[in-house]
């Protein structure tokens, strides 16, 4: 399958997440099996066509819940769940904090601007990380999220990890189970909309899995087409 049809795959799932529907009709609108087009869509995205379509839903619902006053089961109807329970969950799961508290995010940040700070291992092995990040796009100092991952995606609540400031290199403890490097980086001005669910982020990831001593450089930059979401939320303004 080409990279031309998981794009159109997920531009018609981005369309319709307030609807009825199952990643097997993307797979019709591509016009694929949908034993195909799950095989070549996850070798794309890393995640199987069913829960890109969750990630979007969830992205989709930060939005909704930072733009807007509208209870959280209206938001959770918006973006296609039958169940408040089932959505609360689960947005806790991926998010890494539930919508309630989510939305108070945005209010710490427009009451005081966010440290950096770390969550997790904080000595031991490390891995050292050379920040590169574009000269245009951020206004200066930038905050970068530096996560560890069980996988190659940044859903849910990190192991571990640091917010920094500026792109000094930063020494980061490794961590066992969670050896996938993924960061972030954001303007520490921008609303809070921009920073705990940013539509086009500036992100970085070690292609491998990292579980030894190393250093390693990030290039951060706009992600590719299609992009998984950015589900973990700065993340959730620690401490």
């Amino acid at each position: 399958m080409s990279a031309q049809a998981v794009a159109a795959a997920a531009a018609f799932l981005q369309a319709r997440l307030g609807e009825p529907i199952g990643w097997e009709d993307a797979a019709a609108h591509v016009g694929y099996s949908p034993f195909h087009f799950s095989r070549m869509f996850a070798r794309r995205t890393a995640m199987s066509p069913g829960r890109y379509l969750a990630v979007l839903r969830f992205h989709a619902a930060k939005r909704l819940l930072l733009a807007a006053d509208d209870d959280v089961v209206d938001v959770c109807t918006a973006v296609g769940f039958a169940s408040h329970a089932t959505f609360t969950r689960r947005f806790a799961a991926v998010v890494g904090t539930p919508p309630a508290r989510f939305r108070r995010l945005a209010d710490a940040l427009a009451e005081r601007s966010t440290q950096p700070f770390a969550i997790g291992a904080s000595t031991g092995p490390a891995v050292r990380v050379s920040l590169r990040l574009p000269e245009r796009g951020l206004r200066r100092p930038w905050h970068v999220w530096l996560g560890w991952y069980p996988e190659p995606v940044p859903i849910g609540l990190p192991t571990a990890g640091v917010l920094v400031e500026g792109d000094d290199d930063v020494e980061l403890p490794l961590c066992p189970g969670a050896p996938h490097l993924l960061g972030f980086a954001v303007d520490p001005t921008a609303e809070a909309l921009a920073q705990l669910a940013p539509d086009a982020p500036l992100v970085s990831g070690w292609p491998r899995p990292l579980r030894a001593p190393a250093a390693v450089t990030l290039t951060f930059a706009a992600p590719p087409r299609p992009a998984v979401p950015l589900l973990s939320a700065l993340p959730s303004l620690a401490p």
